[in-house]
C-alpha cells in the first residue's frame, strides 16, 4: 500500500470488542497505524475512523475527521446520531462475510416451516403419528423485503431449494429467476403472493414499522414472518395479534426494539415465536478489515469505491 497511507486511524466500538478488530487491522494494514480512539495522542491528525455505534465524544475528540467506516452493514446508529457532522462521508460494509451466514440462517428456518417441522413439534407431545401432506418446493413462495447486497444473495441462494422467490425493494432489481416488485404501489401484490416473508431492509423513515398489522395482514393466511433487519421494522403487538388470530402460522425474530428484549415482553413465551439474540449474521473480522482497508486506499488514490452511504436514502 502507498506510503501516504501512514495516517493514524481511530477505532471505536461501543463495547470491549475492539481488540480483535485492532489486531486484524494491524495485521493486514500495519501502515494505517490504527489505534483505540482513547489512546491517540494527536487527535487533530486523524482523518479516518472505524466505528460501531459511535458516541458524541468520538466526534468531539477528532475535529478533522473526513470519513467513517462502519464495522457492519446497518448504518442507522450513525445516521440517527446528531453528533455526526454533515460533511463526513460514511461507508458501510456491503458484505464482510455476512451473506453466507444470512443464507444459512434463513435457509434453516424456511426449511423448518416448509417441511412442517413446527407441526411435527406440536404433534410429538400429543403422541400423534401423522405425516403432513407433500408439497413441491415450487409451491412455497418466499418474499424478501430488501434487495440490497444481502437480500440479493439470499434470493439467489434460495432458488437452489426450488422455492418460488420474489423480492421487494425501493427500485426494480434484475435477478435471474427472481420476480421483482418495487415501490409502495407494488407492496400489496408482493405481500399477497408471499408464504414466507423475510425482512432484510435497512432502517429508514420509510421502512420504520413496515411490519405492521396492515401489511402483515395482506400475507396469505398461514404465512410466516422472519425478521433479521431491525427491531424497529416490526410492530410487535400487531404480530402477536395476527399470531393469536391464526392469520400467521409463526414468526422468527432476530432483532428487537429494545435490545436485549425486556424479560416481561410477550414475545418470549409465545408458542409460535422463535427468537435469536441478534445473531443471524455477524461481521467477520478478516473480510471486513480487508474491505475497509481497500476502500480507504481507493479514497486516498482519489477513486470512488462502492459502499458510500446516501444520507437522503438512509443506506
Amino acid at each position: 500500500m502507498d506510503n501516504k497511507l501512514m495516517t493514524r486511524c481511530a477505532l471505536f466500538t461501543s463495547d470491549e470488542s475492539f481488540e480483535p478488530w485492532l489486531r486484524e487491522f494491524n495485521r493486514q494494514f500495519p501502515q494505517l497505524n490504527v489505534a483505540h480512539w482513547q489512546h491517540i495522542e494527536n487527535p487533530e491528525q486523524v482523518k479516518y475512523a472505524m466505528v460501531w455505534s459511535p458516541s458524541k465524544a468520538l466526534f468531539e475528540r477528532f475535529p478533522n475527521l473526513t470519513t467513517v467506516f462502519n464495522l457492519g452493514a446497518g448504518v442507522d446508529a450513525i445516521l440517527s446520531n446528531p453528533a455526526v457532522p454533515s460533511h463526513i462521508d460514511i461507508y458501510r460494509i456491503e458484505d464482510g462475510g455476512m451473506s453466507a451466514q444470512m443464507n444459512q440462517y434463513f435457509s434453516y428456518f424456511l426449511l423448518h416451516f416448509f417441511r412442517d417441522m413446527d407441526l411435527y413439534q406440536q404433534q410429538q407431545p400429543l403422541k400423534q403419528w401423522k405425516v403432513q401432506p407433500f408439497r413441491p418446493a415450487s409451491s412455497f413462495r418466499v418474499g424478501i423485503l430488501g434487495m440490497g447486497q444481502l437480500g440479493a444473495k439470499l434470493a439467489s441462494h434460495l432458488q437452489s431449494y426450488g422455492f418460488d422467490v420474489a423480492g421487494w425493494s425501493r427500485s426494480k432489481k434484475q435477478l435471474p429467476g427472481v420476480t421483482s416488485y418495487a415501490g409502495a404501489n407494488e407492496l400489496e401484490p408482493f405481500l399477497s403472493r408471499t408464504d414466507a416473508l423475510c425482512c432484510l431492509l435497512p432502517l429508514t423513515p420509510d421502512t420504520l414499522g413496515i411490519l405492521n398489522r396492515k401489511n402483515m395482514g395482506q400475507l396469505p393466511k398461514g404465512a410466516v414472518v422472519l425478521n433479521a433487519g431491525r427491531g424497529e421494522h416490526l410492530v410487535a403487538d400487531d404480530l402477536l395479534a395476527l399470531l393469536d388470530e391464526n392469520h400467521l402460522r409463526g414468526a422468527v425474530l432476530d432483532v428487537f426494539k429494545p435490545e436485549p428484549l425486556p424479560a416481561d415482553h410477550g414475545l418470549w413465551l409465545h408458542p409460535k415465536v422463535m427468537m435469536t439474540p441478534h445473531s443471524s449474521a455477524q461481521s467477520e473480522h478478516v473480510p471486513c478489515v480487508e474491505r475497509i482497508g481497500n476502500t480507504l486506499q481507493a479514497i486516498e488514490n482519489n477513486q470512488a469505491p462502492s459502499g458510500l452511504v446516501d444520507r437522503s436514502r438512509g443506506y
